[in-house]
């Protein structure tokens, strides 16, 4: 539905002198940047869209048309892009088949029109240099969020509700009321489309819109106000959090090439030491406090994980990383000339008459036992070698708990297999003694690992 303001079209008010105030105190460096404004059609996108063109920033306009309201999507696709041509403002418009997307990813239809136009807001700031991407959300919009997140149960991130930036995302309304919004939209002419499903009560925002923030408000004329600075408060609490979480990260935490290591040890020096990991474990998505009190308390080797991230108790440590499937590829080193490049660099060459002194990354083997191709390949159940040095055979997975490998060492370990199915080498840990020189040998090979 289309609204025309009857307003009496004032050049600045009120509002507009401390938005140019507001957005100089906090996103500074976007005044001077270039701007990408997500604008929908409603009032409030049509209200920024009218303050940065009032203000001359440098920016340009995104609208989706997610196609979900027939004729009417259309209409509010055609105002933004009539104001753009009227007043010569660059404008990327996108028809989004939204529903098709819902269906095949099995989400909402809000999390679907989210998904989409965040993706598309950043391709366009990747082709087109903006530094920024402005959104219209304002005071009601975080207030309601806060009482979303209440009902639902939720820490202090959950209470502070939508961020003023966040990355590249910055809402310069948020300290602005409806009401201030409506106010200055009516003051200055300034058109907009209303969507009618906004006014519904069957999604749970619009519940908090019209049932719940109309009887605050009632209760306490200046409720927003009050809101506001309750927000402050809980803000500055965060950051007193976050900066004695720093702390502990500092004392307890070691990233060690792609996992990190969380010292249990120097962990038990904090008081409700088991809070502090799991503000550390929340970004890895583990958020029972339960279920990290029993992996701290669990023998050496007991994991802990979801979907995408694993917790392995390591005796005095955890360990945390990415579950990434053990590759089954199998690589074939055809001759000794092939130098092999991946996963792994390794290549053999020929050695006479030279003193063997093998190391973690070089073998010497005899020539005439190997049986091409070699095979370079990850641990399967049931493997044995014959350790170096020793005369019996030994379980690799025997000799990987002796060697004391973390499960991550084990995923990550090579191993080198001849043509006749024996181990070479536990690659960078123990050849085989099967394959070891004698003096009968007049060809020998050496084998070297380039880390």
């Amino acid at each position: 539905m289309f609204v025309e303001s009857t307003g009496n079209a004032k050049s600045f008010t009120a509002m507009l002198d401390q938005f140019k105030q507001h957005i100089a105190q906090k996103f500074p460096e976007s005044v001077s940047g270039k701007t990408l404004l997500a604008v929908s059609g409603g009032v409030d996108s049509m209200v920024l869209l009218n303050l940065y063109c009032a203000l001359k920033l440098d920016f340009a306009v995104a609208h989706c048309n997610f196609q979900l309201r027939g004729s009417e999507s259309d209409l509010d696709e055609k105002l933004v892009v009539d104001f753009c041509k009227k007043n010569h403002i660059s404008c990327f418009i996108e028809r989004f088949e939204t529903m098709r997307f819902v269906v095949s990813r099995k989400v909402s239809i809000q999390i679907a029109a989210r998904e989409l136009r965040y993706n598309w807001f950043k391709q366009i700031c990747i082709d087109h240099d903006y530094q920024f991407v402005a959104t219209a959300h304002h005071l009601d919009d975080q207030a309601e969020t806060f009482l979303i997140n209440f009902t639902r149960g939720t820490g202090i991130d959950g209470l502070v509700g939508i961020p003023e930036k966040n990355e590249n995302i910055i809402r310069p309304l948020l300290n602005f009321s409806r009401d201030e919004i409506l106010n200055y939209a009516n003051d200055n002419g300034v058109e907009w489309r209303e969507d009618q499903s906004n006014a519904t009560t069957k999604y749970l925002r619009n519940k908090m819109r019209h049932l719940v923030l109309p009887v605050l408000k009632e209760e306490n004329t200046e409720f927003l106000k009050s809101f506001q600075n309750t927000l402050n408060h809980l803000k500055q609490t965060q950051l007193l959090a976050n900066d004695a979480v720093a702390f502990f990260e500092k004392e307890c935490l070691k990233i060690n090439e792609d996992q990190l290591e969380i010292d249990l040890e120097k962990a038990e020096n904090f008081i409700n030491n088991k809070i502090y990991l799991l503000q550390v474990l929340k970004r890895f998505r583990f958020s029972s406090i339960s279920e990290i009190e029993k992996i701290c308390s669990s023998e050496a080797g007991k994991v802990l994980k979801n979907d995408q991230y694993t917790i392995l108790k390591d005796r005095k440590k955890l360990i945390v990383f990415e579950e990434k499937s053990v590759s089954s590829n199998i690589f074939y080193i055809k001759s000794k000339d092939d130098v092999l490049s991946i996963p792994i660099f390794m290549n053999i060459s020929e050695v006479e008459k030279e003193e063997f002194n093998s190391d973690k990354c070089t073998i010497f083997v005899n020539s005439n036992l190997l049986k091409w191709p070699l095979k370079l390949r990850r641990k399967q159940t049931g493997d044995y070698f014959q350790p170096f040095g020793m005369s019996g055979i030994k379980k690799v997975a025997k000799f990987f708990k002796d060697e004391k490998l973390s499960k991550i060492q084990k995923d990550n370990t090579w191993i080198l297999e001849n043509g006749d199915g024996k181990i070479i080498w536990i690659v960078g840990l123990r050849a085989d003694d099967r394959f070891k020189i004698t003096s009968n040998n007049q060809q020998n090979y050496k084998i070297t690992l380039n880390q």
